[in-house]
């Protein structure tokens, strides 16, 4: 997956934009034979400076976005769940046309440099132009806005290797999904007794032997339908639906996550019937505050107990999804 944090470039404001092309234009100087010809060549030049500064500008910022078009896979949802791509589309379509407007007006302006016969025809006919593109610009601020926004977003979403065997955690807020990363993986996630500390999905490494594995945690997830949860929520849906091999549930029977037992049941039940074909492992977490008794496996990721059970478990739900390793 391309590293949106590294591709997508500082999004300037419209009025930076224009201080820009505009520092860049007030250096340049040209000779003529007359003071008519030296006029024309430098407006000409300073046009043509503006043009490509602005344009290239866009340009490069339309270039960087990633292609969403027909796409269906982790990347393009995840962009519908942090910013929509609708509206992603449409600011990068608003400063493609910018881009070609302005070099639309480069050449009607240019024209009518070329055309003059005074040095006033000239530097009116420069002027012109400096105040169509700057309302050209300026009409995109907004789209520009947008894209600054959108590009902080990106950075929140960490890279993920689709090649590697990935188990997701997922349950409800504060019932040690964070805390049990941090267990079995490179990740340092924020960890704190309060629901909802995880604002995005969190990556980590975990290495048994050989190999390696991800490992994810997503937001807490509650038990509503689909279309009442929120972005952040949808960004754990979003990880479960493309990258999961293996789901890890975690439950906390002691309840001190803030939520009861029969209500992360539910959440179970949701989980199973939106991802049939994924092993689903069930964990009781926080067995060092509550044993409920019960079957299921046990653990406590603030002090440890259980946890390599668990991680082993897991590895052995995607056993069958491992490519042998070469002899020699």
């Amino acid at each position: 997956m391309q590293n949106l944090r590294k591709r997508v470039p500082t999004i300037l404001t419209s009025d930076e934009v224009l201080d820009k092309a505009f520092r860049k234009v007030s250096k340049i100087d040209k000779q003529g034979p007359d003071k008519v010809e030296l006029v024309k060549r430098k407006s000409m030049a300073r046009i043509a400076s503006a043009t490509d500064v602005i344009s290239s500008t866009f340009e490069r910022y339309v270039k960087a976005f990633p292609s969403i078009n027909d796409r269906g896979d982790f990347l393009a949802e995840m962009i519908e769940v942090t910013v929509g791509v609708d509206q992603l589309k449409k600011a990068l379509s608003n400063l493609d046309w910018a881009a070609s407007k302005v070099k639309e007006l480069q050449r009607q302006y240019t024209s009518k440099v070329m055309a003059s016969s005074s040095v006033q025809g000239a530097d009116s006919a420069r002027k012109a132009f400096y105040g169509r593109a700057s309302s050209v610009v300026n009409k995109v601020a907004p789209d520009l806005g947008f894209l600054a926004y959108a590009r902080n977003e990106f950075r929140k979403v960490p890279d993920i290797d689709e090649g590697l065997l990935t188990f997701v955690i997922a349950g409800f807020p504060n019932v040690g999904k964070s805390q049990f990363l941090s267990l079995v993986s490179s990740a340092e996630p924020e960890v704190a007794a309060y629901p909802f500390t995880t604002k995005g999905i969190g990556v980590g490494m975990h290495e048994a032997g050989y190999r390696r594995y991800q490992v994810i945690d997503t937001p807490g997830l509650l038990d509503r339908e689909l279309e009442d949860r929120n972005r952040i929520e949808m960004q754990a849906v979003t990880a479960l639906k493309h990258l999961a091999n293996a789901i890890l549930f975690i439950l906390d029977p002691s309840e001190t996550c803030g939520y009861p037992l029969d209500r992360q049941l539910r959440l179970l039940e949701s989980i199973k019937g939106l991802f049939p074909d994924v092993p689903i492992l069930v964990v009781e977490n926080k067995v060092d505050l509550l044993d409920s008794g019960s079957d299921r496996m046990k653990m406590s990721a603030a002090t440890g107990q259980g946890v390599p059970e668990v991680m082993a478990a897991l590895r052995d739900s995607v056993r069958h999804l491992e490519k042998a390793e070469p002899l020699f």
